[in-house]
């Protein structure tokens, strides 16, 4: 998970006509009208001509698209948004990629995609913390302005989503305890959210995902055919941050028998298991020996621990004083979930070519991470929405091909609706035949590029996850 702070605009007048919608999309270069439709709610929407009185309100002076600057459009759509924090759908008016693509018809024949890093249900979780109880704005303004990606169960059920490995993050354990202090309160926290994400999987999402436990049931379910009535979106239980443990070696033990197949040693900060490479008020490589710590000796319990369990050790986020640490301990393959390369990208956050080129010839495997601002050398955030795109995910795609000599330790995690930003076209997750095709036309290579979607993630999960029984 990554924040990013530029807020999104939204149109309220427009939003009105359609409360049924989850989302609405403005196509600025067409003036196209789409609605997208919440987790479980109506069906999707679209609409490729205005009523006269919608085409007022986006072309009159109050929202004349045509002719105002992006940051002048967005002014104006955060003026109309003020009345609707907490009132209303949820509302975002976007970039020209129009509306969803039609489905590849070939999506129930293949893999589609093994996502080693998504948050599935963050916002959701948020509102239901003490915290998001007694300040509910605060969840809402999070979910609102912050959080550029999104998916959603049945998108991804119809997209054909082979996998998804849910990360459960809680932002209230991290950041709202002394930066360096670990919450002895995290591990039921994690507990708690994992519970939460099974009611949804039993519930409302029931159609469209279930809970993987263990790589046996991994395999069941991806076994099932896509055209099958039977077939869902596989789930899998991670844990996003060391945090998560309150400072304990004990709760690895539960978390494994729950099914925990990965967990991310650190997050944004140390919290006395590894040094993290974008941790906040001390960041990396400038003026603090802190990043320079790596490994703790509590760590090195955790990532022997870890191994015992057979939960696969994660190393995004950690400095290169740590990846360097868990190289010297650890005995069996490690994993990147969500990742880049500093050649392309030159961020504390990436790990460096050596150390990706030792993680992979021990087996290991690297998720690309799908932010462009993480994936190259935009100015800033703000740079990175407006003109990232696929096109960097492609060319980190292509770096690590060539620097791992072969592409089959390669895979994606998405990190969507971890508070990134989402390349311009591919916004959610169920766009991902977008990226698939691109690969396709930069490799030439059909099960190439379906290895690297989806294959290459799942041969690493049924070799390397051992807990859940």
């Amino acid at each position: 998970m990554w924040p990013s702070l530029e807020p999104a605009g939204a149109l309220a007048d427009v939003g009105h006509a359609y409360p049924q919608a989850g989302a609405i999309h403005i196509d600025l270069c067409s003036l196209r009208v789409y609605f997208e439709a919440g987790s479980y709610g109506s069906e999707n929407v679209e609409s490729s001509v205005l009523t006269s009185e919608q085409r007022r309100l986006v072309e009159g002076k109050e929202y004349n698209i045509s002719n105002c600057s992006r940051r002048q459009f967005l002014r104006s759509s955060l003026y109309a948004s003020t009345g609707l924090l907490g009132v209303g759908p949820v509302l975002s008016a976007l970039a020209c990629g129009g509306p969803p693509d039609p489905l590849p018809s070939d999506r129930f024949d293949r893999r589609v995609l093994a996502d080693l890093h998504i948050h599935s249900l963050i916002d959701d979780w948020n509102r239901n913390t003490p915290l998001g109880i007694r300040y509910p704005a605060i969840a809402d303004f999070a979910d609102r302005y912050f959080n550029r990606s999104g998916m959603n169960w049945r998108d991804c059920h119809a997209a054909g989503i082979d996998l998804i490995c849910a990360a459960h993050f809680n932002v209230f354990d991290e950041w709202l305890s002394m930066p360096t202090d670990s919450n002895p309160e995290a591990p039921t926290q994690t507990f708690r959210m994992m519970d939460h994400l099974e009611e949804e999987l039993s519930g409302p999402a029931e159609p469209y995902a279930r809970l993987a436990r263990n790589r046996h049931q991994l395999a069941e379910f991806l076994d099932i055919p896509k055209d099958s009535p039977e077939y869902r979106v596989a789930v899998v239980h991670t844990v996003e941050g060391g945090h998560a443990l309150g400072g304990s070696i004990y709760p690895l033990e539960k978390l494994a028998s729950r099914g925990v197949a990965m967990l991310d040693i650190t997050h944004f900060f140390s919290k006395d298991v590894a040094s993290a490479a974008n941790s906040f008020p001390f960041f990396p490589d400038a003026n603090s020996r802190r990043p320079n710590l790596g490994l703790s000796e509590f760590g090195r319990e955790v990532v022997c621990e870890m191994e015992r369990l057979g939960m696969i050790v994660d190393v995004t986020h950690a400095t290169a004083t740590a990846v360097e640490d868990v190289l010297d301990v650890a005995c069996r393959p490690i994993a990147v979930s969500h990742g880049a390369s500093r050649t392309l990208a030159e961020h504390p956050y990436s790990l460096y070519d050596e150390h990706i080129q030792e993680i992979v010839a021990r087996g290991g495997i690297f998720g690309v991470i799908l932010d462009p601002y993480l994936l190259t050398n935009y100015a800033n955030v703000h740079y990175a929405e407006r003109s990232g795109s696929l096109r960097d995910v492609v060319r980190m795609v292509r770096h690590l091909v060539k620097l791992c000599g072969g592409h089959e330790h390669i895979a994606i995690g998405s990190d969507f609706a971890g508070y990134t930003v989402a390349p311009s076209d591919m916004p959610r997750l169920s766009y991902v035949h977008r990226l698939t095709k691109m690969l396709k036309d930069e490799f030439e290579d059909r099960r190439m590029v379906e290895d690297i979607m989806a294959n290459n993630a799942i041969d690493f999960l049924m070799a390397n996850w051992k807990t859940g029984g």
